[in-house]
């Protein structure tokens, strides 16, 4: 019995990290870095549709630990922000409870970085430049486990048209990231 419960536990959990959903047909036509410092690596843990949180939205999940460096991926001015809770786990009622940044572009698109540390928001009001640092990964919100969870949008809400898929400038190239893949920022 018990055997069996673990091995349909796994394939559910199989099911949630390697199917996704339709997404977005819109891509930016701008040209983003990665959301960590110069140098590092960071793996795709949920990419765009994923069925854990990620049904029909273009979001990625890059899995860091709690204290890493997050970076802007684009320049802009700082929209919104939280970095009051220390609330997190994998259960609906702490959906609401993730920090965040929110970076307006001067295209009117908006950068959202969510899951930060309490107190992880190193800026708080006026212009940020691109690879900048911004704040301090963490684990607030509904989450697994520690990530910074990615997206880009054209409006601030979460119909399936307002985000828009990005395009990363990794080692490998400018690139539409995949989930399960290791991606390097460059150094230069």
């Amino acid at each position: 019995m018990l055997v069996t419960v673990v091995v349909l536990m796994a394939i559910v959990i199989a099911i949630f990290l390697f199917y996704s959903t339709d997404v977005t047909s819109n891509i930016s036509r701008f040209e983003y870095e990665l959301p960590y410092e110069k140098g590092t690596s960071h793996k795709v843990v949920q990419g765009y549709g994923g069925l854990f949180s990620h049904r029909h939205i273009a979001a990625i999940d890059f899995e860091m630990p709690v204290g890493t460096i997050v970076c802007a991926a684009r320049a802009g001015v700082i929209y919104s922000y939280r970095d009051d809770s220390d609330e997190g786990g994998v259960f609906g009622r702490y959906k609401g409870k993730s920090n965040y940044i929110i970076i307006r572009h001067k295209d009117g698109s908006f950068g959202c970085y969510w899951h930060l540390k309490k107190g992880g928001v190193l800026v708080k009001r006026g212009r940020v430049t691109k690879g900048q640092k911004i704040g301090i990964s963490g684990a607030t919100g509904q989450v697994l486990r520690p990530h910074l969870h990615f997206s880009v949008k054209r409006k601030l809400n979460y119909e399936e048209n307002s985000f828009e898929r990005t395009r990363f400038r990794t080692t490998e190239g400018v690139l539409l990231l995949k989930r399960g893949e290791s991606y390097k920022r460059p150094v230069e």
